[in-house]
């Protein structure tokens, strides 16, 4: 059975077919969904993408495809906002409904967010036009809308272009001094970075606002939405301060393509009729294939633990058949397969097993003794490349089984895709096993090491890079790789015959890397393969870096990585390397490779001061077969080595220290990096 199917099936088996749908909910050509829940009723704004806006009323959600369309505006024949109409967000603000959307005058290049307010609380009544929402840097913008703070605040948030050629689209948000003003500057809050936002072009865009318990959170869409690559993404505001780009952090895949379904994206976010649910509808594609014109919208259930975790599943087939949203004709409301903390069954094929206890998101213990897997697991089933991890403690072995064991799963699609860590207190060994495609990868068992503790607490971590590799670590020492195949999944706590304790559980779709701890944030293109292996994919003129997340140090240390140069561009300065420190934009210390002048070259900012480039001729020299880069930190001497020859020593007063990568009109591949 395919992905997503078994879960699905499981949802329905007990629920009459009165009481089941399946997708779409709006037919082929039907695409940008706006819905919102108001008095009992579900309405959809959509444009002709040319001139006119409609809004469709529904007493369900699974039956607004059917519900006639009155149209609410009509642009004029001519001017800035009378053709290309897209997109339009129906939001209700201050006692008045607002509809945001895309227009220009025939030329995309010219695409502005513009904005109408009804007069009367009728959703599809009548609208003025209120005008441009215009931020200081006016620019190409579309897929607008309000993020409403619960001090009555306003923001506006959109994907525009960093200038006035097409190519990359990014997110922006500025303050609001009404529902239709724009009160100051753009703010950059994301830029497609990871691998994931730039199939078929580097896009982020049409953001959507979702409240994540106590913090605020934005769903947005990422690569060219003609492929069917478009995936959704995810960015999470930290501290209450959506002005601020260091506040945004950003997670994805969240929902991806998924069987038949291609290039999901677009959301709008509405509860069941009965309130108890949750739903998405977004648009997907039917075909694998590059267009926009066999697009659909589509709608299910998703989640939100009570740490404010997004779970949104996985993108359900059109021929499974859903359970109604509850309370949609009588229709009762769907079990929810996670608790308050967000562990519970997979959403693709095994329930909850065993038993257990679940003190937090990061916590629970296994208390099960007896033969047969106990299984609890939790987490986005999207991530294209994670790091799962987890302090496990043995608490006691039963009699029963002949394998008893504890351990966790790196990933976990079904009963046929999963890869699992154990240990094995019986035989003292760590161990893995795997099932990919059905096909039984089998056992494959190391040591541990003489005089292994078993009464405190030890580190499991499994690694998945996008090729297929696995890493399994013991207390941060790698204890085995296997190429299994890149299998996307969940992840989970897996027990025999055996009680222990779980604490840290953590999921990372991005390995440790991301933005530094001070200032600024990555701002190249990157495909994550695991910790220690990245691709740079960056192009043109401009620093690009994405730095590891350890915590910032004064001590000393070695930074090492493997380096080969895959292609460079026509800038005048192709380069690329790394940071051996980097405290803050006014403090830094670069080590590069040249590949157009042939040197080893250092840079290094103190105080704001720049000292300069200090250069190291590399004589014959291949700059596209794998060399060994490394800085040794000691004080504020930064000495400098490739493949072991000491090529530089340099002085740089810095005290804080994070490590990078960087990069400068070349494309890259980083392998074996590592600090210590």
């Amino acid at each position: 059975m395919s992905r997503a199917l078994l879960w699905a099936v499981l949802l329905v088996s007990t629920v009459s077919s009165a009481q089941t749908f399946t997708n779409p909910i709006l037919g082929e050509t039907a695409a940008d969904p706006s819905i919102v829940q108001y008095n009992g009723y579900y309405y959809h704004a959509f444009s002709d993408g040319s001139q006119r806006i409609f809004v469709r009323k529904s007493a369900t959600l699974t039956g607004i495809g059917s519900a006639p369309a009155v149209q609410v505006w009509l642009a004029p024949a001519t001017g800035a906002y009378s053709r290309e109409t897209w997109a339009p967000e129906l939001q209700l603000i201050q006692g008045r409904w607002y509809i945001y959307f895309a227009a220009s005058d025939g030329n995309n290049a010219n695409h502005r967010m513009f904005a109408l307010e009804s007069t009367s609380l009728d959703p599809q009544g009548a609208y003025v036009f209120k005008g441009q929402l215009r931020p200081t840097t006016d620019t190409w913008a579309i897929d607008g809308a309000v993020i409403q703070k619960d001090d009555g605040s306003l923001y506006f948030v959109w994907s525009g272009w960093p200038g006035n050629v097409d190519g990359q689209q990014n997110l922006y948000i500025a303050a609001m001094s009404n529902p239709w003003t724009l009160s100051g500057e753009r703010v950059l809050i994301a830029m497609p970075t990871f691998d994931w936002e730039g199939r078929g072009m580097p896009l982020n865009e049409a953001p959507q606002p979702l409240r994540l318990g106590s913090r605020y959170g934005i769903v947005f869409s990422a690569s060219g939405s003609w492929t069917q690559e478009y995936t959704l993404g995810l960015l999470t505001n930290t501290d209450g301060n959506l002005l601020n780009p260091k506040s945004w952090v950003k997670t994805g895949p969240v929902f991806r393509k998924n069987a038949d379904v291609y290039g999901v994206g677009h959301p709008t976010f509405v509860k069941s009729p009965d309130g108890t649910e949750s739903w998405i509808a977004y648009h997907a594609k039917r075909l694998s294939t590059d267009g926009w014109a066999d697009r659909s919208v589509r709608a299910q259930e998703f989640y939100i633990a009570s740490d404010g975790s997004l779970n949104l599943g996985v993108a359900r087939s059109v021929s499974v058949a859903q359970p109604r949203p509850g309370g949609e004709n009588g229709a009762p409301a769907s079990p929810n397969p996670i608790d308050g903390h967000g562990w519970g069954s997979s959403f693709e094929g095994a329930a909850r097993s065993g038993s257990w206890t679940v003190s937090s998101a990061t916590a629970a213990s296994g208390t099960t003794l007896g033969a047969g897997w106990a299984q609890l697991f939790r987490g986005n089933a999207n991530f294209e490349t994670v790091a799962v991890s987890a302090d496990v403690q043995w608490v006691a072995t039963g009699t029963t089984s002949a394998s008893p064991k504890f351990g966790i799963y790196g990933t976990y699609e079904d009963g046929n895709n999963f890869v699992a860590a154990f240990l094995d207190k019986k035989y003292a060994v760590f161990a893995s096993y795997a099932v990919v495609g059905g096909v039984v990868k089998g056992w494959q068992n190391t040591a541990l090491p003489a005089g292994f503790n078993w009464s405190v607490a030890h580190n499991l971590r499994v690694e998945r890079s996008w090729s297929g590799d696995y890493k399994f670590f013991l207390d941060g020492v790698l204890q085995q790789t296997r190429q299994l195949g890149n299998v996307l999944g969940q992840m989970g706590l897996v027990t025999e015959d055996t009680q222990a304790h779980y604490s840290n559980v953590k999921m990372d779709p991005t390995q440790g890397w991301g933005d530094p701890a001070v200032d600024g944030y990555q701002n190249g293109k990157y495909e994550i393969r695991s910790a220690r292996d990245v691709m740079s994919w960056g192009t043109g003129a401009g620093w690009k870096g994405l730095w590891r997340q350890a915590p910032r140090t004064t001590a000393g240390y070695t930074l090492e990585s493997g380096i080969r140069l895959l292609s460079q561009g026509s800038t005048a300065y192709p380069k690329y390397g790394l940071y051996g420190c980097y405290q803050d934009a006014r403090n830094h210390m670069t080590v590069w490779l040249d590949p157009k002048y042939g040197v080893l070259t250092t840079h290094a900012v103190s105080g704001g001061v720049d000292l300069g480039w200090q250069n190291v001729a590399l004589g014959t020299f291949s700059f596209t077969t794998h060399h060994t880069l490394k800085v040794v930190r000691s004080g504020s001497t930064f000495t400098t080595y490739v493949d072991g020859v000491q090529k530089q020593v340099r002085s740089v007063g810095l005290t804080t220290c994070q490590t990078g990568l960087v990069a400068e009109d070349t494309q890259v591949e980083y392998t074996h990096y590592r600090v210590f």
